[in-house]
């Protein structure tokens, strides 16, 4: 068995090629935007072995684990063996973490009664009716109408939306690097940071798709995604200036309508179990999450 690689983006041709052996896949975790936008901070490498894709990770709290096992649909059961063995070269017990509930039921009927299976709702993805993100229609989005009301009865004929293109990078690494102060320093923004420096420096190459507001001429909001399946997009960034009353609302329906109005549905990602990201997250009333689990062997 060889040793993993650090992911960088000459490897994207190669790991798209094996992430299409499940063309249904929502899940945001393995799509090659997401791996390499937090290879760094999460420690995510990956290697070919027997034609299978093996990616390993650590997560936040220094836990070594397989992601999902690219495979031919039926070889996944010598994907997983690979990926048991993989772990066991590197000494570590084995573990495999944000697996959608699909593909867990891949596993188990693949593989009965080998692996012990446990929900991460923290690693659970929202997912949106991209109309309703674009029409914030009912009573349960009333709030959100008003949000954008505020934002144009103050700033009407003061901003601009635009759609994101590199040379706009400082820009919004400035607007980002003012959010982040006013913060302070954590593991997790710091980690969030990296990401977004290379959401932003390579999105071209990552096909990422973006779109910023200007306040006075002034980026104050930007935001990335891209389309993971012919239905489904998936937002990576989104960061705005909160004494901007109503800009995160204005930038979330910009956006979508401009750039993904033909899709059925909008992946938000997870709340990483922070209380006032799930608060966020909860209040565009998401039509349905992916559940997620981690993996270990039975003994």
């Amino acid at each position: 068995m060889g040793s993993f690689c650090p992911i960088r983006l000459e490897d994207r041709s190669t790991i798209l090629r094996y992430l299409r052996y499940f063309p249904e896949n929502e899940g945001s975790e393995c799509t090659f935007s997401n791996m390499f936008l937090w290879a760094v901070s999460d420690n995510i490498e990956w290697q070919i072995v027997g034609g299978s894709l093996l990616l390993h990770t650590v997560t936040t709290a220094g836990v070594p684990c397989m992601m999902m096992v690219f495979s031919p649909p039926d070889r996944l059961c010598e994907g997983l063996e690979y990926a048991v063995e993989a772990m066991r070269a590197l000494n570590e017990p084995f573990r495999m973490c944000s697996l959608p509930d699909w593909y867990v039921a891949r596993m188990d009927a693949c593989s009965p009664g080998m692996f012990r299976y446990e929900r991460e709702p923290y690693h659970d993805d929202y997912v949106y009716e991209t109309g309703s993100l674009i029409s914030l229609a009912g009573r349960d989005l009333h709030g959100k109408r008003n949000h954008i009301n505020k934002f144009n009865g103050l700033f009407q004929g003061r901003y601009s939306y635009e759609p994101y293109e590199t040379n706009m990078f400082a820009e919004c690494m400035d607007a980002y690097l003012r959010w982040f102060e006013e913060r302070g320093e954590s593991p997790e923004l710091c980690a969030e940071r990296v990401s977004v420096e290379r959401a932003l420096r390579y999105s071209h190459a990552l096909g990422l798709v973006g779109g910023v507001i200007r306040v006075d001429g002034k980026v104050e909001a930007f935001t990335l995604g891209e389309r993971i399946t012919p239905e489904m997009a998936l937002i990576h960034v989104e960061k705005a200036n909160l004494s901007v009353p109503g800009l995160f609302t204005v930038i979330n329906q910009k956006f979508v309508e401009q750039t993904f109005a033909d899709t059925l549905w909008i992946n938000r990602e997870e709340d990483m179990g922070l209380e006032g990201l799930r608060k966020a997250k909860r209040s565009y009333r998401p039509a349905r999450m992916i559940e997620k689990y981690g993996a270990t062997l039975n003994d």
